[in-house]
């Protein structure tokens, strides 16, 4: 497969006074598809060719007998204004709102991965696009403490979202659901919409500590179709650092996720392919690290990521991964 993307954009920031700034950009983007095709399968050859030595060109809904490699190739444009305004009302108060329409192409794996025969192809997939709203407003609580807050809505049409369709000729044999194969669609529209708050702090000279709380809703319409798993409504990560002696620092790094979606793979129904289960899941996690300095630019970091050794998933039948070590060496240019 072979895609060809083009991108251009203008961008102007403009200070209505020394408190009050704003922004207007806007850019287009053009995707050129060029080539695409897959190797056939048991039942797709031709002239007794064996399976798999055949490249075969896709079909689409718009040509569905196409022989040609570029006759269901995608040639689209989208186009992506955005506007902010911001607000300095005091030295510790910031306000700021954004706006944004935004287009984003499929990819090609979105498009045409089959998932180690669990999915099924979509070269017919739509671009998606989204419009975007940001609420902001930023306090400075004095020399040790910094508020972030943000409220965000956002609105998707023609969402890709990986959804479960009938096999009817298995062709998905190693999809977790049987007689199921995942394939990626566009839903009409979904609505994100929630806040996200933020605390920086430096409570004593050695100590840094950092918080971020997310909450997320959302919706699809039609409801038929299913939101994507593994997704929390609730998310909190706490991170402390601290500085030890000789440069040293130490880390730790509490995560939470709440109000979880997770797909239950152990269900099989023809009648009922979209099956969800096990809604409001949560999970508790905590890593430790510690960044050494070796020489001049250059330092290690070891540690241990879910240090109590949850077992904890987003798919029935395939856990996360358990307490694992890890070292990272680094060298600043």
């Amino acid at each position: 497969m072979r895609d060809q993307q083009f991108s251009a954009g203008v961008q102007d920031l403009i200070a209505f006074s020394s408190k009050f700034h704003g922004s207007v950009g806007f850019s287009a983007d053009h995707l050129k598809g060029l080539k695409e095709e897959y190797r056939n399968s048991f039942n797709q050859t031709t002239l007794g060719a064996i399976a798999g030595t055949e490249l075969l060109a896709y079909q689409c809904t718009g040509n569905p007998h196409n022989t040609s490699t570029a006759g269901c190739t995608s040639h689209v444009w989208t186009y992506n204004p955005q506007a902010s305004l911001t607000y300095t009302a005091t030295l510790s108060d910031i306000l700021f709102v954004t706006y944004e329409d935004r287009g984003r192409f499929p990819t090609l794996k979105e498009r045409y991965s089959s998932g180690m025969g669990s999915s099924l192809p979509n070269p017919g997939l739509l671009t998606e696009h989204s419009q975007n709203w940001n609420f902001g407003y930023t306090h400075i609580f004095g020399p040790k403490l910094t508020f972030d807050g943000v409220l965000y809505l956002s609105k998707l049409r023609n969402a890709i979202e990986s959804a479960l369709v009938p096999d009817t000729y298995s062709l998905c044999p190693s999809n977790n659901s049987p007689g199921h194969c995942s394939q990626n669609i566009n839903v009409a529209h979904e609505t994100h919409e929630g806040v996200e708050v933020t605390l920086h702090g430096n409570p004593i000279q050695r100590l840094k500590l950092d918080m971020n709380y997310t909450y997320l809703n959302r919706e699809l319409n039609p409801s038929t179709y299913v939101l994507s798993t593994g997704i929390p409504k609730n998310k909190a990560v706490g991170t402390a650092t601290v500085r030890l002696p000789y440069q040293i620092l130490g880390i730790v790094t509490a995560h939470y996720e709440g109000g979880i979606t997770l797909q239950d793979t152990t269900y099989s129904s023809t009648t009922q392919p979209l099956l969800y289960a096990h809604n409001g899941e949560s999970l508790a996690t905590m890593d430790l690290a510690t960044e050494l300095p070796i020489a001049p630019r250059f330092s290690a970091q070891v540690g241990v990521k879910n240090v109590f050794d949850r077992n904890y998933f987003y798919t029935a039948g395939y856990p996360e991964e358990g307490r694992n070590w890890f070292i990272n060496l680094r060298y600043r240019f």
